[in-house]
């Protein structure tokens, strides 16, 4: 199962982001010694609206500005690039650092990151909010309970569709690799979770779960797998894609000892 040095031995990991972004993923468990399996269940579509923009042309009303996903900054920072407008007069919130990350690509900078990454946290930061405006562009598809939140803070939210999240269409490749057998199976959001168990139903390779090991990048994610039926066997304590790997490697390292 591993090389002497403690590597993990080809492993064969799915991943079940969009294709883009899992193309950055499996560059990681490339480099960490996994077999990365390429398998997008999702995919990311703008969609611009009028309130879209009349948000980005008065951004200066808002007191807070909140995005909750990489996707959202760049679907938000690129469609304001397109009508002229600066990201500016506004105090920009983010979900993580990964998220914060992504707005530094676009030069700009969060005033507010959360410890732990996952909305609740990002909404309990904030503090009082009584009085204050709050733009949240992201997701049509996006969960509820954020904006549930944030009002219950006292906000004025203002909720924005910025992108559809889709199922994504797999090809005979990616199905046949999937058929090959797999060891671990990654979900990065509710989302992935809900689109895998669709597509394996769909084209009948359910059997791809009978000897994979699920592996959640975070809490809420790890709900919808278990909603799905389905066993979380790996969720890391810090809920970002390089923590995921880590715990893969000390899960297989442990599996190793317990067998060998």
């Amino acid at each position: 199962m591993f090389e002497q040095n403690g590597t993990v031995n080809r492993k064969r990991v799915v991943v079940t982001r969009e294709a883009e972004q899992g193309m950055a993923f499996c560059r990681k468990l490339l480099a960490a010694g996994f077999e990365p399996v390429l398998f997008p269940v999702i995919q990311f579509v703008p969609r611009h609206s009028d309130a879209l923009d009349a948000a980005l042309r008065h951004l200066d009303s808002f007191d807070w500005l909140v995005l909750t996903s990489g996707n959202a900054v760049r679907f938000f920072c690129q469609r304001a690039d397109e009508l002229g407008v600066a990201v500016a007069g506004v105090q920009i919130a983010v979900s993580g650092a990964a998220t914060a990350h992504k707005l530094q690509a676009f030069g700009l900078t969060a005033d507010f990151v959360p410890e732990k990454f996952v909305g609740e946290s990002l909404v309990t930061g904030l503090g009082d909010l009584r009085g204050k405006r709050v733009l949240l562009p992201r997701s049509r598809q996006g969960r509820p309970e954020i904006v549930a939140q944030l009002r219950a803070q006292g906000a004025d939210v203002v909720e924005v569709g910025l992108y559809d999240t889709i199922t994504a269409v797999p090809d005979a490749t990616a199905l046949a690799e999937l058929q090959r057998g797999v060891d671990v199976i990654t979900f990065a959001s509710p989302s992935s979770v809900r689109n895998f168990w669709q597509i394996i139903h769909k084209y009948g390779v359910e059997n791809v779960l009978d000897r994979a090991l699920v592996a959640c990048i975070g809490p809420v994610t790890a709900e919808a797998a278990q909603a799905a039926g389905l066993t979380v066997h790996v969720m890391p304590a810090t809920y970002t894609l390089d923590a995921l790997i880590e715990a893969l490697r000390e899960q297989m390292l442990t599996t190793n000892n317990q067998t060998g």
